[in-house]
């Protein structure tokens, strides 16, 4: 015997209405639906990163399955994402896998690893590290009107630019959605080659990932740091 639908069609049609809005801007990811679905919290936890699988799409799984086993956490915390950071994973390197997903990005300049000339980790410079951050698809909301100034003065560790961009790409390869369709991470462990800093985040309107720059005076309410919770030793 088929159950009653509850509620009108016109209530039904304007909540559907309402869900494909909010899947087609990206308010709800695929990996939500999917929870849902199962009959579970779909805004309980944001999921693990696949860094095996994102590796592989960056053309380095030998590089990713010789390293995996040592950069271990000796604290693990289901709060952050801890991002391996490998020689040989580059802003360019990151940009051009994404374009060959086909995704749209779009940047302020052709050559980002010549042009963000400072960085404060670099595993190509300093070698594989681990870096956590806050486990939340926009940048921290506390750093919202802080400038890189404002926050150096805090002495703020930033995310970087190549920390973004694969923390960005590891969270599309595993949930097909990405991080800052609200807000945009203000790349504060960097720096360009005039002093400016870059910065990441997705254009809803653009349909695509975009990179840009502000001066280290610029803030405004949708231009957030993320903060490097745990640091590589």
């Amino acid at each position: 015997m088929a159950k009653a639908i509850v509620g009108s069609m016109s209530e039904w049609s304007g909540l559907l209405k309402d869900f494909f809005r909010q899947v087609e801007d990206g308010s709800i990811a695929h990996y939500q639906l999917r929870e849902f679905l199962n009959h579970r919290d779909p805004f309980a936890t944001l999921p693990d990163i696949n860094w095996r699988l994102t590796y592989e799409k960056l053309g380095m799984k030998a590089e990713y399955q010789e390293l995996s086993g040592k950069l271990v956490l000796l604290e693990p915390n289901p709060d952050l994402w801890h991002i391996p950071m490998i020689q040989g994973v580059r802003a360019n390197k990151v940009v051009a896998t994404y374009r060959s997903l086909n995704v749209d990005v779009y940047t302020y300049c052709d050559d980002l690893d010549a042009n963000v000339s400072k960085n404060d980790r670099d595993p190509n410079k300093d070698g594989n590290y681990l870096v956590g951050f806050r486990r939340t698809t926009e940048a921290d909301e506390e750093f919202a009107n802080k400038s890189a100034n404002d926050l150096a003065k805090l002495n703020h560790q930033g995310i970087t630019l190549m920390e973004r961009l694969l923390l960005g790409f590891g969270f599309f390869v595993t949930t097909g959605q990405h991080l800052d369709v609200k807000n945009v991470t203000l790349c504060t462990g960097s720096r360009c080659s005039g002093g400016s800093v870059p910065s990441v985040g997705w254009n809803s309107g653009g349909r695509g990932v975009y990179v840009y720059w502000y001066g280290p005076d610029g803030s405004n309410g949708n231009i957030r740091s993320r903060s490097a919770v745990s640091l590589p030793a």
